[in-house]
């Protein structure tokens, strides 16, 4: 009997640990699945819900008295309650809510977990087995199943909502094993809410989910009060980073910059990828990504024979030249270009989490949240840029907006090079510099990577 327990608990842990890692993408591609097939407007509501919950749910979070680990397992049971609705029903009102739900979960499921994760490190001697990455291979036959057996996705979603309960008893262990750490930790001071900020967020996330319906369907707005809407949401993002900018010790600038080539990479460039590299550019794209991400650290660390001051230097190196390589118009120096972004990405994330949970002094629980805040601003920012420089290039060309984000041909190519990749490429190798200055001059008393 207890061997099965034990057997039990490994599942758990698998099934948490795989919902962690893609929790912020899966319930995204199963509502968008959704949409794709029924194209029904109730689920273009949720798809733009979702998005616009998943991006302002990092911004409020952890205003309760609640340790990470609670936060975990709400997580875990708005999953169980956002996917069980989608499953049964595609009633408006219901899908709203289990958007908001799923979004929520999207958003914070993986700090949380990697700050208990972080926090176990600390306190106890608690590992991840080997086997538990072995769950994500039996999981992706479940949900190919949906897929081959044309179930309309309900299976999915019903899968989806079992893999959160049976990783609930998985956050309660976690929880059980964090209390250690918390009566080593005092609770961290938690600053109120304030009615400008509310006010601020309301309107600016208002902006983001009119920005991206304008992504998913032609509306009749005219392009200079869409330029108006970017301006404005770019202020208020600039503002809410100001009144954030405070709480966290350092590595700001660092964070921002991730965030930034995050979107560059995935976002724009899952666009534009059919510009440059035909109807397979959305999956080159990703695979890129994928690739960069994975492999970053290990390769310069190999290049480097494990000399991680050396194998800093030459990510650092690797990301300009692929800003550089991203200005080109020809498609093999361009991939070049996103390959090495994405491997200074994939080097930069570890040594980024290590060194801001180790600059968290107050409470080590935010340390990870303020980390995908800050991220977040990064990503949003080049967003807005991108939306803004869009708006501009089809009011120029007399363009529709729709025709960048499902083209035909690929003969806009240079247009949207010159008027939006350059631009971009431009303000992104700024940010990077900024930030590798402040990186290779920092005070020996700060973190290091």
């Amino acid at each position: 009997m207890s061997k099965l327990r034990n057997s039990s608990l490994d599942f758990s842990v698998a099934t948490l640990n795989f919902l962690a890692n893609i929790g912020i993408a899966l319930p995204y591609v199963l509502i968008l699945f959704k949409y794709q097939q029924t194209h029904s407007i109730n689920y273009l509501v949720a798809i733009i819900v979702f998005y616009v919950a998943r991006a302002a749910s990092v911004f409020w979070t952890k205003h309760l008295d609640l340790k990470a680990s609670s936060y975990l397992l709400i997580c875990l049971w708005l999953g169980v309650i956002g996917s069980l609705i989608f499953s049964l029903t595609s009633n408006l009102v219901g899908v709203i809510i289990a958007a908001l739900c799923l979004g929520y979960t999207s958003a914070n499921i993986w700090p949380y977990y990697l700050t208990i994760k972080l926090h176990l490190s600390e306190s106890t001697d608690f590992k991840l087995k080997q086997m538990y990455w072995l769950i994500f291979l039996g999981l992706a036959v479940l949900f190919g199943l949906d897929f081959w057996l044309d179930l309309k996705y309900r299976l999915a979603f019903v899968l989806l909502a079992l893999l959160f309960i049976i990783a609930i008893p998985a956050g309660k262990l976690l929880n059980q094993f964090s209390l250690a750490f918390y009566n080593e930790h005092e609770a961290g001071q938690h600053h109120p809410v304030r009615l400008w900020r509310v006010l601020v967020f309301i309107v600016f996330f208002a902006a983001i989910g009119l920005l991206t319906l304008l992504r998913k369907v032609n509306l009749t707005i005219a392009l200079p009060y869409v330029l108006g809407v970017v301006l404005l949401a770019i202020v208020l993002l600039n503002v809410e980073l100001a009144a954030d900018w405070k709480f966290m010790p350092a590595n700001k600038v660092r964070i921002l910059n991730r965030g930034f080539l995050l979107s560059f990479v995935l976002l724009f460039n899952s666009f534009f990828g059919y510009f440059m590299f035909g109807k397979s550019g959305m999956y080159l794209v990703f695979g890129l990504y994928l690739l960069g991400f994975e492999g970053g650290r290990p390769l310069y660390l190999a290049l480097t024979h494990q000399a991680k001051p050396q194998a800093a230097k030459l990510a650092s190196s690797g990301l300009i030249l692929g800003h550089l390589l991203a200005l080109t118009a020809i498609p093999a120096l361009y991939a070049v270009g996103l390959l090495l972004i994405a491997l200074y990405i994939g080097f930069e994330n570890p040594a980024i989490n290590d060194s801001v949970y180790a600059a968290e002094k107050n409470d080590p629980d935010l340390a990870i949240i303020h980390k995908y805040r800050f991220s977040t601003y990064g990503g949003l920012l080049c967003q807005l840029c991108f939306f803004g420089l869009l708006v501009a290039v089809s009011a120029l060309n007399h363009l529709q907006l729709m025709t960048f984000f499902n083209p035909s041909n690929t003969a806009l190519k240079i247009t949207y090079q010159m008027g939006m990749t350059w631009p971009l490429v431009g303000l992104s190798l700024i940010i990077s510099l900024i930030n590798l200055y402040g990186q290779f001059h920092q005070t020996p008393q700060q973190p290091t990577a």
